[in-house]
């Protein structure tokens, strides 16, 4: 039997347009990406107690074939070619070696983007950096009772964010559109976002930086176009 609002919710991700990437590369333990562009992300499988937690929380929201994408519990920005990331983790946003990740599962998002799109990525990831923004018990309750209830009334502090929040915020630097509020965006939403299998024409191998619109879905895209709530607040950075 179909939940109640999941007819709604699939209707709802249809109209989204992510950025365009490549099909995402799986790093297991002990390997690790060598090859990187500013701009692209990654995303974590669960480890530890904390990551149990977000797996359980996702787990509450996401039912039928979307299950497989609650193991990702983490995600973060790479800005320069060396590997070097910004996150956002308990004790704020931070920047962070790829390289103390090799010991877990990982998967590299290689986005498709011009080098002025990039750039604002990478501008906006390090002005959270700069702000020392830090996520609090508000911004945690809120997302939580978005997974709890479906809810898509949120609230938060301008400044704060979680790891995939601030991923989803930063990718809307590039043409990516969002269907719900970025703050609120989960590191399996972003999974699911960029995961080719729902998206066939987010893997082609063209050279266009710019985003696809879903086969007729510009008109419900038309609907769904909003400014991020940091975008608004923020000069310079688009």
């Amino acid at each position: 039997m179909e939940r109640p609002g999941n007819s709604s919710a699939r209707h709802a991700f249809s109209t989204a347009a992510p950025v365009q990437t490549l099909p995402p590369e799986s790093y297991p333990p002990g390997v690790t990406a060598t090859e990187f562009e500013p701009g692209d992300f990654i995303l974590l499988k669960a480890h530890g107690l904390q990551g149990w937690l977000i797996k359980l929380g996702q787990k509450l929201r996401i039912h039928g074939a979307d299950r497989k994408y609650v193991d990702w519990a983490h995600a973060a920005l790479i800005v320069d070619r060396t590997g070097r990331l910004i996150e956002a983790v308990g004790s704020g946003v931070r920047e962070w070696s790829l390289d103390k990740y090799q010991d877990r599962d990982y998967e590299v998002f290689r986005i498709k983007a011009s080098d002025e799109d990039r750039r604002q990525v990478v501008a906006f990831a390090r002005w959270a950096l700069s702000r020392h923004c830090k996520y609090g018990p508000l911004t945690i309750l809120s997302i939580g009772l978005s997974m709890l209830t479906g809810s898509k009334l949120t609230f938060f502090i301008d400044g704060q964010f979680v790891c995939s929040g601030l991923v989803a915020s930063a990718l809307e630097r590039t043409t990516s559109i969002f269907n719900r509020n970025s703050a609120n965006i989960t590191a399996a939403d972003l999974a699911k976002y960029f995961d080719p299998a729902q998206r066939p024409y987010m893997a082609d191998s063209g050279s266009s930086s710019r985003t696809s619109l879903p086969p007729n879905g510009s008109k419900e895209l038309a609907k769904t176009v909003r400014a991020s709530w940091v975008r608004d607040r923020i000069p310079n950075l688009r």
